[in-house]
Formats: C-alpha cells, sequence, structure tokens
C-alpha cells in the first residue's frame, strides 16, 4: 500500500466538498432518524434535502471545478 499523493488538491475544493459531504450526510442521517421515530413526513423532507444538496454539489462541481 503507498501513500496518496494529494499535492494537487487546492484548500478551496477541500473545503467546499467537505461542507457538501458534512451537509448531506446530515440530512440523511435526520431523516433516517425521523423515519425510525415514525415521523414520516419530516424525515422525508430531511431525505429530500439531502437529495437537492446532491444535485447542488454535482453543479458547484461542475461549474466551479471542471
Amino acid at each position: 500500500m503507498t501513500a496518496v499523493n494529494i499535492t494537487g488538491l487546492t484548500p478551496d475544493f477541500f473545503i467546499t466538498v467537505a461542507l457538501f459531504i458534512l451537509f448531506i450526510l446530515s440530512m440523511f442521517g435526520m431523516g433516517v432518524l425521523r423515519l425510525f421515530q415514525q415521523m414520516t413526513r419530516p424525515g422525508i423532507w430531511f431525505i429530500v434535502t439531502g437529495l437537492i444538496g446532491i444535485a447542488a454539489f454535482a453543479v458547484v462541481l461542475n461549474v466551479w471545478y471542471v
């Protein structure tokens, strides 16, 4: 196993990816938690918000970094 070279990774790209991942995963986590608590409407809204976050993440990556 070798080390991964991350010298080409810019700080703004790292921060953008980290913030989107934190947002998306927290929305999915809260959605699953609400569904286990049998609060279906807020659970579905959290999951939909996570999906919107994924779409926004794809747009931001395509506009700013590609």
